[in-house]
């Protein structure tokens, strides 16, 4: 739902002037809009701000682009053709950013699909393209997924589920990615995510709470004894499986015998995996479990997935908005 003809939405440009950071200049913006409902009216917002288009970029070159005259007084927004709408909200967004942001004074933005992550992981970029790249992004998640917000629906989950995130994706009309790296900065619970295509990891993300470093890495296989490998329904049901399956001992921590895993099935071989520690109380080291139980032949470490962790793919890393 949008805001209805009884609360019409406001942007006074100068209330923004002051402000440091995207997330300030959001919330000052959220501010002015205190019954403002989801997903956010973002064209709404991009009239308001002062741009007076939005249309389609035929070059491979280039995601988004953003045009200003000198003053920022006025702009058009270009997004490449073709991209699916989930992604062309968050590049008009990201714009949109470069827009209202008062220390984003360049005349002209191009802006590259790598560019556009809401990750804060631009490598390759100079500093200053890095910085103001990062913020636009930081400016496009926070408005399209207020933190307030975001936190009240996922406040209200007992144990999470990937059926959970994707009601999130559609309440917030962003991607299931871009929803489940905004949950990632935003959750308390011990969790990960592991994206992989054709069984393939691509990347791995955690969230601070979870202790423990993931095996796996990019370009290999997802563990062998995982029902993550399996195709199947969209969302599979939760599995219990070996925690060494998927993590790396701990150097202060035993690690749990059990985790809960759970995959959906996107398109053209694309997954998500969530794997969750349900209780970490109790893991010092004098608990520690014994993998020579003879009891569970699941215990045996799995050698295909003893990857050394490379960090680079972990917690900052990058996804393609547009799965």
């Amino acid at each position: 739902m949008t805001g209805s003809a009884s609360t019409p939405l406001l942007l006074d440009l100068m209330e923004l002037e002051d402000y440091k950071t995207p997330s300030d200049v959001v919330e000052e913006i959220l501010r002015q809009n205190p019954d403002l409902t989801y997903p956010t009216p973002l064209e709404r917002f991009v009239e308001l701000a002062g741009i007076e288009s939005i249309s389609e970029l035929t070059t491979d070159g280039f995601e988004g682009m953003l045009i200003t005259n000198a003053e920022k007084s006025r702009g058009a927004i270009m997004v490449k053709a073709g991209v699916s709408p989930r992604r062309r909200r968050f590049t008009v967004a990201h714009e949109l950013g470069h827009f209202l942001l008062p220390w984003h004074r360049q005349q002209k933005f191009s802006c590259k699909s790598s560019d556009i992550k809401d990750s804060g992981n631009n490598r390759g970029l100079a500093p200053e393209q890095v910085t103001i790249e990062t913020e636009a992004n930081a400016f496009a998640s926070e408005l399209l997924m207020p933190s307030s917000a975001f936190k009240s629906f996922i406040d209200d989950f007992e144990t999470p589920t990937l059926v959970d995130l994707a009601s999130l994706s559609d309440a917030f009309d962003v991607s299931f990615e871009a929803t489940v790296h905004r949950y990632k900065a935003l959750s308390d619970q011990p969790l990960a995510f592991v994206f992989s295509h054709n069984n393939i990891v691509r990347y791995w993300l955690k969230t601070q709470s979870l202790p423990y470093v993931l095996k796996v890495r990019k370009d290999q296989a997802l563990p062998l004894r995982s029902a993550s490998r399996n195709d199947g329904k969209a969302v599979s049901d939760f599995e219990t499986i070996a925690a060494h399956v998927w993590f790396e001992p701990h150097s202060e921590l035993a690690l749990p015998r059990n985790i809960l895993e759970q995959t959906i099935n996107q398109s053209a071989g694309y997954k998500v995996t969530l794997l969750y520690v349900e209780n970490l109380f109790g893991l010092e080291y004098d608990q520690t479990v014994d993998f020579t139980d003879d009891s569970d032949p699941e215990l045996e470490f799995n050698q295909e997935v003893i990857y050394e962790q490379d960090s680079e793919y972990s917690v900052d890393a990058v996804f393609d908005e547009s799965i």
